[in-house]
């Protein structure tokens, strides 16, 4: 494919685990690059696990087909068929896949057929699954990460320079492209518009009070449990008892052992006249929140890319984040970092910012996670596989 032909319009098969309405930053990331790489006259199919009875069979939505299977699953993770995905593999010019359970049945047809293949890593952990579960579980995960992230794929997808140097560390060396995600919720007028009804005040049923906010998965390495320990700290120290201050948690239902954990900690140490504890709410309700809140507090022990992070730059929010996997790397703004994994720290933090305001806080310069950019980055690693295709020709 020579110069004057970059602007052919490619064939691509997305293979994946879920795709929309599921909910999940994978699956916000797959749906927003296949609608624009429709919108920019490529050919898109996706294929990807039933949700609900409503999305079943074949679909067709913002320029995209979508073909909704009746997979088997296990523990949330679904089974592709090999029936299913076979011929839109033999029908397009690439096909992209992601990490975990659709990774072999992919690379194992792509290679069949001779279609260039990619697949996209939101994170490798490698030992960092011995931080937060048991030897046997942690190992467990570390195999099936291993096995998948070895598929042979002519192209691995990297989110961010972090989750590419786990790649390399964990995995090995191997054709590794960084493409950063792109977001922009915290700046979208139509959803901003939408939540504008909604307050987050009136949500938690508190009045003037500082807020701190937490909103996503009760999972581990979300670092919940390293938050609320930091919250236990200062506590136990009367910090409190003169301020005007309530830490909400804006959580996910699932997994629901971990959440019930938690729920029950902060009740045993005597946290609930600070915390105030939702569930989940819109993506427009949730913009609204994180643009009401006085500061977002984001302590995961784990980011491949860190959505919950930069949506609050983009609002404007201040935010206090763990310096762990690729939070250094993307966030922006007002911001100020704890040592991963360390309650005292995070306490030392929450401190500093409820005595000395936006004092407490550095500025980082303004990073670009454009919807273009992207775009312009997937595109790229298509045509330079199709010219290598050409070339070998």
């Amino acid at each position: 494919m020579d110069k004057t032909d970059k602007k052919r319009k490619l064939k691509i098969a997305f293979i994946l685990p879920h795709f929309y309405p599921y909910v999940g930053g994978a699956e916000q990331l797959f749906y927003d690059m296949a609608k624009r790489l429709a919108a920019s006259g490529h050919k898109v199919h996706v294929v990807a696990e039933q949700v609900g009875d409503e999305y079943r069979g074949k679909k067709e939505f913002d320029g995209i087909k979508v073909w909704y299977c009746p997979w088997k699953s296990l523990f949330g993770h679904p089974f592709p068929r090999r029936k299913d995905i076979e011929r839109h593999i033999k029908w397009c010019d690439v096909v992209h896949t992601s990490i975990f359970t659709t990774a072999p049945v992919t690379s194992f047809l792509a290679k069949k057929y001779d279609k260039p293949s990619v697949m996209t890593v939101h994170e490798v952990r490698g030992s960092k699954w011995f931080w937060t579960d048991a030897w046997y579980k942690a190992a467990i995960y570390w195999s099936v990460e291993q096995f998948t992230c070895r598929q042979k794929f002519d192209v691995y997808h990297a989110v961010s320079d972090s989750t590419k140097r786990d790649f390399y560390r964990y995995i090995g060396r191997r054709n590794v492209k960084r493409v950063y995600n792109a977001i922009d919720i915290g700046k979208t007028p139509e959803l901003l518009e939408k939540g504008s009804d909604f307050s987050l005040r009136d949500y938690f049923g508190i009045k003037d009070e500082f807020v701190f906010l937490y909103y996503g998965r009760p999972g581990r390495t979300k670092g919940v449990f390293v938050y609320e320990n930091a919250l236990k700290r200062l506590k136990d120290k009367d910090f409190f008892s003169d301020k005007k201050v309530r830490f909400c948690f804006i959580l996910g239902k699932e997994p629901a052992a971990p959440r019930k954990e938690l729920v029950d900690k902060i009740e045993k140490d005597g946290l609930g006249d600070i915390v105030t504890i939702r569930d989940s709410v819109g993506r427009a309700e949730l913009s609204s929140c994180i643009n009401d809140a006085d500061c977002i507090v984001v302590p995961s022990l784990t980011e491949g890319f860190g959505f919950s992070a930069l949506e609050a730059c983009q609002s404007g929010t201040p935010l206090i984040c763990s310096d762990g996997g690729s939070l250094p790397e993307v966030v922006y703004g007002k911001c100020v970092f704890f040592r991963n994994r360390d309650a005292a720290d995070l306490a030392k933090v929450i401190e500093k910012a409820l005595l000395h305001g936006e004092d407490a806080f550095a500025m980082i310069p303004e990073k670009d996670f454009s919807y273009d950019k992207m775009l312009g980055g997937i595109e790229k690693i298509y045509y330079d596989l199709m010219d290598k295709r050409e070339r070998d020709k």
